[in-house]
């Protein structure tokens, strides 16, 4: 009997750790298919057949994962990337001029597919920029003709890269700031190598001046807690010194009655040897009466003690209230103060709604209270359509203004129960409440439309503007990451499906 309740328990306890690791690899399936789609996202835009390959990829991501579908996938896919690395030695080659060209036959050196690294580059030209490099491979693509690059002189040994690195390190610290991550996104947005000079410096000089303004509000911030710290301290001494005085009054106190007891007691002895050495009666009423005489004289400087005690102890009182009020006073302020600045690093700089941070902060209010009480959430996962386009056709002051107009529009769009924020650079994400799929995709398509109808004009030219919305509702055992993976998988399936749309899964 014991042998099978061991049996059944090692059933159970097999049961329970095969669940475990079930879950466990459903979430790490989420999370690769969300890599998967990213990477084949970053990877777009270098060539076409290329492009073609990891939009296959993408698409079954976002189904039900069949090993054989993926494994005819990756040989098409290899090929597409050989193929790419082909048409790149070949164009490094002839981006270095013909002089290199020859210098590669004299020797034997052919380039190839499996070359190990470029050779240096010939005095006199430009070492091969990203963006020299995609022209290149869009202009062999299509006539297999390749401009060989401008001569220009070459900077110092690596200097320019490890600027750029410098550069990205120093960003990437920047970034842990709300209020410089609108400018640090702007630089993120295009590589340093697609930047002129004059671009890089006037971006730098935005950041800059941001950190001097930053720097500057903390110094603001450091200075009003030094204050506090130096009033708080005033008050404690004068606390301390309150209670010092309260002790020396107990102190006064006690010796006064001391004092007066041993007086009157004095006068009573005397009182009693008076009566024995008194030889009348009218003497005695006399010694007595001196004596009591004495007796009230030492009660009344007694109370006149208390009295001068008690009022000054009541002044200390009064004052030490008072400081303690003004204290309080300053307390509140100064806890307004820091929870003001709690809200402002909770707001996004450029569109004046909340952030990411925020985001989280209200995501995780909202999925602890769906775990107690069950209901209905809804995420919309936005992003604005053909953003870089509009950054680098008209600039991303441009692109600034869309987010801030796309930002207030939508913020004038959602309930009061609802909860928007902006994620991260072109992208926003919405919270419903108590709203489902069918509602929400309602309510987006109506927010689409809108946005789709604002007039905006760059340079003298109407622009018209569209985003692309995934949406999905929590489910029975989902995480907010979950939930989030399944929106922005909408979101690309809304992209990819043409833009300018919103997609439930």
């Amino acid at each position: 009997m014991a042998s099978e309740q061991e049996l059944r328990q090692k059933y159970r306890d097999a049961l329970v750790q095969l669940e475990a690791q079930e879950a466990q690899s459903g979430q790490l399936e989420g999370v690769l298919r969300l890599l998967i789609g990213r990477l084949c996202l970053a990877g777009r835009g270098r060539d076409a057949r290329l492009d073609e390959e990891l939009r296959k990829i993408g698409t079954l991501t976002r189904n039900r994962l069949e090993i054989a579908q993926i494994n005819a996938a990756l040989e098409p896919l290899t090929r597409a990337v050989a193929a790419l690395d082909q048409i790149s030695s070949e164009t490094v080659n002839m981006l270095r001029g013909p002089d290199s060209a020859a210098s590669a036959e004299a020797t034997g050196n052919r380039p190839g597919p499996a070359a190990a690294a470029p050779a240096p580059v010939p005095k006199g030209a430009m070492p091969l920029s990203t963006t020299q490099t995609q022209r290149a491979l869009r202009s062999n693509t299509q006539t297999h003709k390749i401009p060989a690059a401008p001569p220009v002189a070459a900077p110092a040994s690596g200097g320019q890269p490890r600027i750029h690195t410098a550069l990205a390190q120093m960003l990437e610290r920047l970034s842990a700031l709300p209020e410089l991550r609108p400018a640090i996104s702007a630089l993120h947005d295009r590589t340093f190598d697609d930047l002129t000079s004059d671009e890089l410096a006037e971006r730098l000089e935005r950041v800059t001046n941001l950190i001097g303004e930053q720097r500057t509000s903390l110094l603001r911030e450091k200075r009003d807690i030094e204050d506090m710290l130096v009033q708080i301290d005033s008050r404690l001494e004068a606390i301390s010194a309150f209670f010092a005085f309260e002790e020396q009054d107990r102190s006064d106190t006690r010796d006064s009655s001391n004092k007066l007891n041993m007086l009157v007691m004095g006068e009573v002895n005397e009182i009693s040897s008076d009566m024995t050495q008194a030889g009348t009666l009218q003497e005695l009423r006399g010694r007595v009466g001196n004596r009591l005489d004495a007796i009230n004289t030492h009660l009344e400087d007694f109370r006149s003690r208390e009295e001068e005690r008690l009022s000054a102890q009541v002044d200390r009182t009064l004052s030490l209230r008072a400081r303690v009020e003004e204290l309080e006073r300053e307390s509140r302020v100064l806890q307004n103060s820091l929870q003001e600045e709690q809200r402002a690093a909770m707001i996004d700089a450029l569109t004046g709604i909340p952030n990411r941070a925020a985001y989280d902060d209200r995501m995780a209010h909202e999925f602890a209270r769906w775990q107690r009480h069950g209901g209905t959430i809804t995420i919309a996962a936005w992003d604005v359509d053909n953003f870089k386009g509009i950054n680098d056709e008209f600039g991303h002051m441009a692109g600034d203004k869309v987010l801030r107009i796309l930002g207030q529009h939508m913020a004038r769009s959602v309930r009061g129960t609802d909860f928007l924020a902006r994620y991260g650079g072109e992208e926003f994400l919405m919270i419903m409440v108590g709203m489902d799929a069918d509602q929400a995709l309602k309510a987006c398509n109506k927010i689409r439309a809108g946005i789709q109808a604002i007039a905006f004009h760059f340079r003298d030219r109407p622009v018209t503007v569209t985003a692309s919305c995934g949406i999905t509702t929590f489910r029975m055992g989902d995480a907010p990451e979950v939930a989030f993976e399944r929106a922005d998988g909408a979101l690309y399936e809304a992209k990819d499906s043409g833009r300018n749309r919103c997609v439930v899964r």
